[in-house]
């Protein structure tokens, strides 16, 4: 009698714990592919966390695919944004996270050994090609021999170009290589044939191969006016916005933890600055040291290898933000292709990812810049030495006050 009622209670119990495992099963997946692919217990659960708020349909996919994430990221910025609470510190903290992770997923490649030759390439290798003025195409790699083989680019799954019209064309090649990295390349189109009754084009190899993101933050190209700022006494605040005009400089690649900015004179090493500029309404100040000068005689102007040191939170993920997801047109289609070829590595599916919308829960960055030249001969109306002379004056003025 004790034994049928024991037995009772452990059918109920197996019943319950298999209609559990049921419920659940999309988290049993979802933390059992992040521990198979190395993810650590709390960023399996952060990742989880913005799946479920952005209400994404196959969570695992953000452990796949870095536009899939940066779709997330999007879209809790734009609920954020609706509901009026993108300066909650709960919220930055959140989007924070999940901007550390994306760049995690995206400069931390498993595998250390990198590609030096095309020729190392395997068959079966999913790629991207960008051919200037026809946009982003699918391919896939089919023989490597004397000449790199591929079968013939699609776009969209349409055949945009027939072979011949692809012999003699350059091309920018992007693929993902599993358990290594992001990988572009340009090469030849030299011929155009047929293998395994398939057409194929036959690509130049190539040695000259840039492996993808070994910054440790990502970067991106820009034209920005700032204003900069010598940070020579204890009282001046890091993070301030600065009322007064300071030295103009032209930021010319930006990123959370750094810049490249041009100023007109010679700079100097090792100094502490504080530069401030806008992205559309919002205004950014970064405080830091200049950790290398390239100075230029003939135009008499320096390039300064700025280091971030003190970026508050929520104008670090404007700056995200705007790397990320505000690409400029020139590098839609690089951008395009790297992101459908990292999409390529997790998916066996020969499909296209499309590239994260600019308008989808990003900062308005409809900056008014001036063009690179002009910004380049605006900054010849102060000199950097003349700056620091003026600030030096200032300074003592203040000290003997």
């Amino acid at each position: 009698m004790i034994g049928a009622v024991f037995f009772i209670i452990f059918v109920l119990l197996l019943i319950i714990f298999v209609r559990f495992l049921y419920h659940k099963s999309d988290f049993i997946k979802f933390f059992s592919t992040g521990l198979d692919s190395g993810f650590k217990a709390k960023e399996i659960y952060l990742l989880y966390q913005a799946a479920s708020f952005a209400n994404i349909p196959e969570p695992v996919s953000l452990f796949l695919s870095v536009p899939a994430l940066n779709n997330c990221i999007a879209f809790i910025l734009k609920d954020a944004q609706e509901r009026h609470v993108e300066n909650d510190p709960k919220i930055q903290k959140f989007v924070e996270k999940l901007y550390n992770y994306r760049t995690k997923v995206e400069l931390d490649p498993k595998n250390s050994h990198s590609m030096k030759s095309t020729k190392s390439l395997k068959s079966g290798q999913k790629i991207r090609i960008v051919l200037k003025g026809f946009g982003v195409f699918s391919s896939k790699v089919v023989n490597v021999g004397r000449d790199l083989v591929i079968t013939l680019p699609l776009q969209k799954n349409v055949i945009l170009l027939s072979a011949t019209e692809w012999v003699g064309k350059s091309v920018s090649v992007y693929l993902q290589r599993a358990g290594d990295a992001g990988y572009v390349f340009d090469t030849i189109v030299k011929d155009a044939g047929a293998f395994n009754g398939a057409s194929v084009l036959q690509l130049e190899h190539t040695e000259n191969l840039i492996r993808s993101q070994k910054r440790k933050s990502v970067r991106c190209a820009c034209n920005i006016i700032g204003q900069l700022y010598i940070v020579n006494s204890e009282t001046m605040s890091q993070t301030a916005i600065e009322t007064s005009s300071g030295l103009k400089c032209l930021i010319e690649d930006l990123s959370e933890d750094g810049a490249l900015i041009r100023i007109g004179g010679k700079g100097q090493k090792n100094i502490k600055i504080k530069i401030q500029f806008q992205l559309g309404e919002e205004y950014i100040v970064m405080f830091g040291v200049v950790r290398a000068v390239e100075y230029n005689q003939n135009s008499n102007q320096s390039r300064l290898h700025f280091e971030c040191v003190t970026l508050p939170q929520k104008m670090k993920n404007e700056i995200l933000t705007y790397v990320y997801n505000v690409i400029p047109q020139e590098e839609k289609d690089a951008f395009e292709a790297m992101s459908q070829a990292e999409s390529d590595a997790s998916s066996e599916k020969e499909e296209i990812t499309e590239p994260v919308s600019e308008k989808n829960g990003t900062t308005n960055t409809n900056q008014k810049v001036e063009s690179s030249k002009d910004g380049e001969d605006s900054l010849q109306t102060q000199s950097f030495e003349d700056f620091l002379k003026e600030e030096s004056s200032v300074s003592k003025n203040l000290e003997q006050k």
